[in-house]
């Protein structure tokens, strides 16, 4: 789970749902995107989430091996990634972070590393 910077939104990963959920401040449920799939908004047991300072999601599809981006309001942005062991490649990655300068840090769990991607800029 992660909030918005900016308008206090709550995301939350349903992994069984192959959704993302987003909520007010007050715990109300306001929207959600996604279901199970291969191609652009889509997931396969989405699992590690944040959210940058201009207010995209960033959210880790583990089952499909990569990370996709969204806007605040749930429309996809990019996605990259896919199944293996050489940069920008992964094997059930879990979670992410963004730091302020807009650097995404994924941890993947089978290959036992962190990878560390420039900033996106969309």
């Amino acid at each position: 789970m992660d909030f918005s910077n900016d308008e206090k939104i709550l995301y939350s990963v349903d992994r069984d749902g192959n959704r993302i959920q987003a909520f007010d401040k007050n715990g109300t449920f306001l929207f959600s995107w996604g279901e199970l799939g291969k191609g652009d908004g889509q997931f396969h047991v989405p699992y590690g989430i944040d959210v940058d300072i201009r207010g995209n999601v960033w959210v880790v599809d583990r089952a499909n091996h990569r990370v996709e981006k969204f806007d605040s309001n749930g429309n996809f942005i990019t996605k990259w990634g896919s199944k293996g062991k050489g940069d920008g490649q992964f094997v059930d990655p879990e979670h992410l972070a963004v730091d302020s300068e807009g650097t995404v840090y994924v941890s993947d769990r089978k290959n036992e590393n962190i990878q560390v991607f420039e900033p996106v800029v969309r």
